[in-house]
């Protein structure tokens, strides 16, 4: 059972960064005290007890952490691999089930339902019946990636976070899975450091 659930999840995880970039959501949020000018150094947040935020899919974890390298050293970023450095990176994935329910008006813009009546005049009486089909309902399942990056200072306090929301496509190239994971990194960290 275990095992089934953690293949599930890896076949979510390796296409989460991969939804088009037009349907991503992103968000930052930052601790205001903090003079983010004075940030010069970082390394990778190191995760008690070996926990992977991929559940062992390396190639991936491998994928985000070279783009979000990139990123971050284009912006004049220092990685350092040993002693002490100004701020530490970390990320997460989520996926949830979501279901998006439509209605469409498919009667022509009259009421939907049944409709019936009778009148009488001064010389005739009558009959009218209408009806009218109810609006169409399409429910459709599928499943929504949350990609998260925080930013954490020397004092092991989190001084800025970027997060990236978005629908999960399936059936991606290699290169595709890739260039879509730079994208949303790149979006994500587009906002930091914050301005001041």
């Amino acid at each position: 059972m275990k095992t089934v659930w953690v293949g599930s999840w890896l076949v979510a995880v390796s296409v989460l960064l991969a939804a088009c970039s037009s349907g991503v959501s992103i968000d930052q949020d930052y601790n205001q005290a903090t003079d983010f000018s004075q940030l010069k150094t970082y390394h990778w947040y190191d995760v008690s007890q070996g926990q992977k935020n991929t559940h062992g899919n390396d190639i991936l974890d491998e994928r985000i952490r070279q783009a979000v390298d990139r990123e971050l050293q284009a912006k004049g970023f220092q990685q350092v691999t040993s002693g002490d450095v100004d701020f530490s990176v970390n990320y997460s994935i989520t996926t949830q089930a979501k279901t998006d329910i439509r209605s469409y008006n498919t009667y022509g813009g009259m009421a939907p339902g049944f409709t019936f009546g009778y009148g009488t005049g001064h010389y005739r009486y009558g009959y009218s019946m209408m009806y009218s089909t109810a609006p169409e309902v399409q429910t459709i399942h599928y499943e929504e990636g949350t990609f998260v990056l925080d930013i954490i200072n020397g004092g092991d306090k989190l001084v800025w976070r970027g997060t990236a929301v978005g629908r999960l496509k399936k059936n991606l190239s290699v290169e595709e899975k890739r260039q879509a994971i730079n994208n949303v990194v790149g979006k994500v960290l587009d906002g930091f450091p914050p301005e001041s």
